[in-house]
């Protein structure tokens, strides 16, 4: 009699104990699906930097080996774009940023820093494929300016003002020679609208 007493606790706590977990369950509010990132690009998605934070001394070197800093640049504002040849949305906005490069480069110096580890073996035959003739190209093969910078991704592009300041920054890739990112450029270098 006590051994089929102590089963029928058994099966009636076991059942008390489902029970109760199914309730809790119906109770836990489902959770949303991961929502997926829908990259739209645009212009105006510059983040400023308020107050602009000093540049950090960042060196990187030029295809022909002469090595740079962003001191070099220092009067001038710079556009520093960082980006790999593995990078999908960097192919893709290079050419714009060539393009944006050329129509500015009187009131804008543009220097795309490549990230790759292979550095100029990676970058040469991009370059030529691309026809990125009059862009400036920067090798960080270590990854120095992208940590200094603290880049989570690619393309990241910054902003730099004549004290060598950063300004602002923008994240993910961009159409370059828009109008709408032009326009942009000169709201933020204070300069009026075309």
């Amino acid at each position: 009699m006590r051994i089929r007493l102590t089963y029928i606790v058994i099966i009636v706590g076991v059942v008390a104990v489902a029970a109760i977990g199914g309730y809790l369950t119906l109770q836990t509010p489902p959770q949303p699906a991961p929502l997926q990132r829908q990259q739209e690009v645009i212009a105006d998605k510059f983040t400023a930097v308020s107050p602009p934070l000093p540049a950090p001394a960042i060196m990187f070197t030029r295809p022909d080996g002469k090595k740079t800093t962003i001191a070099d640049f220092h009067g001038r504002w710079l556009l520093v774009n960082l980006w790999a040849t593995w990078c999908g949305p960097c192919m893709r906005e290079m050419p714009s940023l060539a393009r944006m490069n050329d129509a500015m480069k009187s009131e804008l110096n543009v220097i795309a820093i490549s990230e790759d580890r292979k550095g100029a073996a990676a970058v040469d035959p991009f370059k030529t494929t691309l026809g990125l003739k009059t862009l400036a190209i920067g090798l960080d093969p270590a990854g120095n300016v992208a940590g200094a910078l603290h880049v989570d991704g690619l393309p990241s592009t910054f902003l730099i003002d004549p004290q060598s300041r950063i300004v602002a920054r923008l994240d993910g890739p961009a159409d370059w020679d828009s109008p709408r990112t032009v326009a942009a450029l000169n709201e933020l270098m204070g300069k009026p609208a075309r």
